[in-house]
């Protein structure tokens, strides 16, 4: 029974890294709204550094505060932050909050990434079965970094070139969707010192705390 909670508890955060997967779009979604507002080259080739670049500002802050926050917790607001982000263009869609789109979606990233490894060593003790886990959530990730373009041409397809934008709303819903299945799993909070997982590119290493 023990084994069979874990399980049911380990499915929504390893749904979690193909969340984490969408800020792949950002390559492709970039060109589309150069087309619309006439973005300079500069000026496009930027928006993959507003959405990457949250990480080296918001790491270590977000990982020192996350165990008094709660790790679950601090997952859930990346998610809210990312749900945001997706809908604003839908909203008001224009070159200003197109750019708030992509920095809400690199911050709400930025916290998943340093959340989301951590949350995954509260159901999972065993370090073999974390080590598979970690690993197939970077395969999910990986899934969800070729999904997320074919999404927004999905849109394209189906809306037109001016309509490409639709593509957030579709993965706000699916971040919304992870957000929900999320909260309503019980998972037990982690003491406020333990061994917290943090994660360096792709690498991961245990750090006590």
């Amino acid at each position: 029974m023990k084994t069979q909670n874990s399980t049911l508890a380990t499915l929504p955060i390893l749904f979690g890294f193909f969340v984490m997967g969408f800020c792949d779009i950002v390559g492709i979604s970039s060109d589309y709204v150069q087309r619309t507002f006439g973005w300079s080259p500069a000026m496009t080739g930027f928006v993959p550094s507003l959405v990457f670049i949250w990480f080296l500002f918001l790491g270590i802050p977000i990982g020192n505060h996350m165990n008094k926050w709660g790790r679950k917790n601090t997952v859930l607001l990346s998610m809210a932050i990312t749900v945001i982000g997706m809908l604003l263009p839908l909203i008001s869609y224009s070159s200003v909050t197109c750019m708030i789109a992509y920095a809400l979606l690199g911050i709400g990233n930025a916290i998943l990434q340093v959340s989301l490894n951590p949350l995954l060593s509260n159901v999972i003790t065993n370090q073999h079965l974390l080590t598979s886990s970690l690993t197939a959530g970077q395969v999910i990730k990986a899934v969800s970094s070729l999904v997320g373009p074919e999404i927004v041409l999905f849109a394209v397809a189906h809306f037109g070139d001016d309509k490409w934008y639709y593509c957030f709303p579709i993965l706000g819903c699916i971040t919304l969707l992870s957000a929900i299945w999320l909260m309503a799993t019980p998972i037990k909070r982690e003491d406020s010192a333990t061994t917290q997982l943090l994660p360096i590119s792709d690498t991961f290493f245990l750090v006590e705390r």
